[in-house]
Parts: C-alpha cells; sequence; structure tokens
C-alpha cells in the first residue's frame, strides 16, 4: 500500500519504510534525520508525506506514548491504520521471529505468548481507543479488504484524504507472502502453522478486544473469531 500510494502526484512516500522515528527515546534529537526522508521539491505539489511503521501502534506505556509523540511534532498528521486478523497476526510475527532466529523454527505452532509483544499488539480495541483520543479522524482499513478488493480500497483512501485519485489500478492486486513462500526461502520441512488448540486459545484471548473493537469500526470484525473461517 505505501508503495501504490507513493505512485501519486499527491502523495511522497519515504524510499524507505519503517522509518520508527517516533518509537524511539531520541526521536525529538533525530527529526533533522527524519526531514532527510522528504527532500523540499522531490515531488512539487504533493499534499501528504507519507511514511510507513506498523510498530508504531501501541498503547502507551511508562517509557513512551508513541501516538502523542506524534501529536508533540506533527499535530495535524493524517494517521491511518490497517487491521488484520489478531490471530494470523499472532501466526504471521511469530513466523517472522523463526525467520530471524529470535524463536525456534516448529511447524507446529503451540506456545501463547508475549515475548516480542506478539499477543498484546493484537489488542487493537484498546490500543485504538486511544490513538483516537489523540487522532479523533484517524483512517482505519480491513487488511481483509485490502486482500479482496485493493483497488477499491485504496480508491476509498484518496477520498477519505480529499485528493483525487490519478492512479490506474487494473490488473493490480495485493501481494501475498504466504507461509509456504516463507517456508522455501527458509528451507523449512513444512510451513508453520497454529494447532488447533492455539487457535482456540487466541480467540479466547481476543474475544472480549474484538467486540469493543467492533463498536469503533464499520467493518464485521467479529468473523476473526470465528476458527472455522480462520
Amino acid at each position: 500500500m505505501h508503495q501504490t500510494l507513493s505512485r501519486s502526484r499527491h502523495i511522497f512516500g519515504s524510499a524507505k519504510k519503517e522509518l520508527n522515528l517516533f518509537g524511539q527515546p531520541d526521536y525529538l534529537d533525530r527529526l533533522t534525520e527524519y526531514q532527510s526522508y522528504f527532500p523540499r521539491g522531490a515531488k512539487p505539489g504533493a499534499r501528504y508525506f507519507l511514511e510507513s511503521t506498523p510498530h508504531y501502534f501501541h498503547a502507551p506505556n511508562a517509557i513512551k506514548d508513541v501516538a502523542g509523540q506524534i501529536k508533540s511534532v506533527i499535530p495535524d498528521a493524517r494517521v491511518m491504520v490497517i487491521l488484520r486478523n489478531p490471530i494470523e497476526r499472532y501466526r504471521s510475527a511469530y513466523i517472522h521471529h523463526m525467520q530471524k532466529g529470535r524463536l525456534p523454527y516448529s511447524a507446529s505452532i503451540d506456545v501463547l505468548t508475549d515475548d516480542q509483544i506478539m499477543l498484546s499488539t493484537g489488542l487493537y480495541g484498546k490500543i485504538l481507543s486511544h490513538w483516537r483520543e489523540v487522532f479523533p479522524d484517524i483512517i482505519v482499513l480491513s487488511h481483509d479488504r485490502l486482500k479482496t478488493d485493493a483497488p477499491c480500497l485504496m480508491r476509498d483512501v484518496f477520498t477519505t484524504l480529499e485528493i483525487e485519485c490519478d492512479l490506474d489500478f487494473r490488473g493490480a492486486a495485493a501481494p501475498v507472502h504466504t507461509s509456504e513462500e516463507k517456508r522455501r526461502s527458509r528451507n523449512w520441512p513444512e510451513a508453520p502453522d497454529l494447532t488447533p488448540g492455539l487457535r482456540e486459545e487466541l480467540v479466547d484471548f481476543y474475544r472480549e478486544d474484538v467486540h469493543r473493537l467492533s463498536e469503533m469500526v464499520d467493518f464485521d470484525v467479529i468473523r476473526w473469531l470465528d476458527t472455522e473461517a480462520s
């Protein structure tokens, strides 16, 4: 999505994704570095300057409040978040940390853990409640819709941002990185997947928060709790 939106003449996207400036304790000391990713005159007439850092989307803690830190530097920022099924997000995160060597490879993922904050990152209702207090007009999008109807979703984003949609989406499709592709890239004997038991545990863990989220967004999230659909 970052790459697609960056093709618009109205949006300048940073060449490097996941700048993660506002997740750092010294973010105020690094603003000159941050600005260097958006050189003046790089795209004349651009209305928005885009960066994409998934790790920003967390609830505040004793150390940092990313939403508040962004607000202090860019008070009129437009914030957009794409939410995916937290159970599938946990699975994806677990496999990612396997790839990085932080967790041992296993074909069957059966561990419920908040190591690497894999579990708490999926508490979207709790997290979104805080971000909406800081950025009331935060744009919340469905990852499911990005997979099934990316062109229409993109057009809606342009409408929300009040800019002309100047992109041609014919033949466009959202890239999907499958577990099988990850298996082949690592020469794993099997593609890792959640065990049915762990999937049930995750549904139970996220149930209350998903119901909370359902009252805050305009797309169906309750079906995330359907283990058969997952």
